[in-house]
């Protein structure tokens, strides 16, 4: 008899002559291209993760990296459809209708630097009125070569708040490398008559560390901390 797995409730056990209903394939795809295409927009940024540089060919390089939340990926060079003489043309790649299931893309240019929804910009190609490349720019303004690979970062410390009078509290920021996802953070103390507590974790690049000393006299409250993420840009 079939059953269903734990976290989506898909079919699953599935032996000959089981009748499955068709919302039980649905939800599948359905689930499948929800929870994938979410992941990977929040997680990686839309962009080239490596090569799709434009050429003095006239064709954009081999590559691969993330087009409107499918991870599409070239071969070969491409050429670039659209070109004209004699102007500045701005270069995208745009998913294809195939994009979801074969990662295939159009390459093409227009006299904007803004492109349809979901493209992704790579740069400029200038043409003199004779067709030939005068001028290349893949790192143009608001070129999109940010599709970084996920990497875990586990990020450590220690730090002083110093001089916390009594019954008193202080704060402190405590700063560290940039993450892209920030996580959970540890902290220890030794520092006895001291509670603490942390806030704003949603950013980035710190953490604010909030004491209060419970003791009979003024002291400092030391500490250790660990956090971990998915790390940042170098």
């Amino acid at each position: 008899m079939a059953g269903f797995t734990e976290n989506y409730q898909f079919v699953t056990d599935v032996v000959i002559d089981d009748f499955v209903q068709p919302e039980h394939n649905n939800r599948i795809a359905d689930t499948v291209d929800r929870v994938l295409g979410s992941v990977l927009r929040r997680l990686l940024t839309a962009g080239a993760f490596e090569g799709w540089t434009i050429e003095a060919e006239g064709v954009v390089s081999a590559g691969q990296g993330l087009v409107a939340g499918c991870w599409c990926e070239t071969g070969e060079t491409r050429e670039i459809a659209g070109l004209v003489d004699d102007a500045v043309n701005h270069v995208f790649l745009e998913a294809a209708a195939d994009a979801p299931t074969d990662g295939g893309l159009n390459v093409f240019a227009q006299f904007s630097a803004s492109g349809p929804t979901d493209a992704i910009y790579l740069g400029t190609i200038e043409l003199d009125d004779g067709g030939e490349v005068v001028a290349i720019d893949n790192a143009a303004e608001g070129v999109q070569r940010a599709c970084h690979p996920i990497a875990w970062a586990s990020l450590a410390g220690e730090g002083t708040i110093e001089d916390v009078p009594v019954a008193g509290e202080a704060s402190q920021y405590v700063t560290h490398a940039n993450l892209r996802l920030p996580g959970a953070i540890e902290l220890n103390s030794e520092s006895v008559d001291f509670t603490w507590e942390i806030s704003e974790t949603w950013r980035a690049d710190r953490f604010l560390l909030t004491v209060t000393n419970n003791g009979a006299s003024e002291a400092d409250f030391v500490f250790q901390w660990c956090r971990e993420g998915i790390a940042g840009d170098e």
